[in-house]
């Protein structure tokens, strides 16, 4: 069983598959982040990127990013599809999560998307490849 997260203004952006992990993945099925002890989001690169509580992504900064469908503070566009889930590439280490903020109801500065793909770990450039097989 998924659940989906939403931004705003109600667009599904993301999932979390209800899995051993907690995995989070874009709607295209790139996997991006997942849950750590029952509410911090940390992004596949290791980066702490923020916090669900009760059904709400809040940033780093304690501002509301993301929703699920029960709180999500208007109506629901609906999903059209998921893509199919693509393995995780290796997780790296956890950084050290900032202090908890004071949650608001303000909205945070990026959208959920751009907050969750913080998380996502850079493929490498063609010409990064060549120059390391030359070495």
């Amino acid at each position: 069983m998924d659940i989906d997260l939403y931004e705003k203004d109600g667009m599904p952006v993301a999932f979390i598959s209800m899995d051993y992990d907690n995995r989070i993945y874009l709607m295209d099925g790139t996997g991006v982040a997942y849950i750590y002890n029952e509410n911090h989001i940390y992004g596949i690169n290791g980066k702490h990127l923020g916090w669900l509580i009760d059904g709400i992504v809040y940033d780093n900064d304690g501002k509301r990013a993301g929703f699920i469908s029960s709180t999500c503070p208007t109506g629901l566009s609906k999903v059209k599809g998921k893509g199919e889930k693509r393995p995780f590439t290796e997780l790296r280490s956890r950084w050290e999560p900032p202090p908890m903020p004071a949650f608001s109801y303000s909205y945070s500065e990026i959208t959920l998307k751009e907050l969750l793909e913080q998380g996502m770990i850079e493929p490498f450039k063609e010409e990064d490849k060549e120059a390391e097989a030359e070495e």
